[in-house]
């Protein structure tokens, strides 16, 4: 789903949407929350100080799509990914879903926060299509699978 990147500078974030970005409204988000960075779509090359990479993958979960980010630009990945994700919730009047870990009660990978046009809810992607499909999946067990689990509201 991400890009990997061989340097140990690099990090990485995701932001799941129930609508298409298109890449004005994402430009447009970054814009505001990682001014300094150089946007790059799809592959990396030599000229990497200073830009976050950016790919959008299909999912098939209410999420249909993701957009992954590696970031060789600096700052917070955890608080760009949330910025990104509200913003994106409202501009595209959809839900969206990205790493929840640090609003959870505990410490759990599974946590997430799914916004709902800027409203923040705590969310659970264990057992859900959108966290945890794969091609290895037998049948039985992609059925069992679910959404991710909206949990309570949250002030962010």
């Amino acid at each position: 789903m991400l890009i990997a990147v061989s340097t140990s500078a690099s990090r990485m974030f995701y932001v799941g949407l129930s609508a298409e970005p298109g890449r004005d409204a994402v430009a447009a988000a970054f814009a505001v929350h990682a001014p300094a960075a150089r946007l790059r779509w799809a592959g990396i090359d030599e000229d990497c100080d200073g830009v976050i990479f950016l790919d959008v993958q299909c999912n098939a979960s209410e999420f249909p799509y993701v957009l992954g980010a590696t970031n060789l630009a600096g700052g917070d990945d955890y608080e760009i990914g949330l910025a990104i994700a509200r913003d994106l919730s409202v501009v595209l009047r959809c839900r969206t879903v990205c790493d929840g870990t640090r609003h959870g009660p505990g410490s759990s990978p599974g946590w997430c926060v799914v916004w709902d046009q800027g409203r923040a809810f705590l969310g659970d992607d264990y057992g859900s299509v959108f966290y945890d499909d794969s091609p290895e999946l037998s049948d039985s067990e992609r059925a069992a699978l679910g959404p991710v689990r909206i949990l309570h509201p949250l002030e962010i």
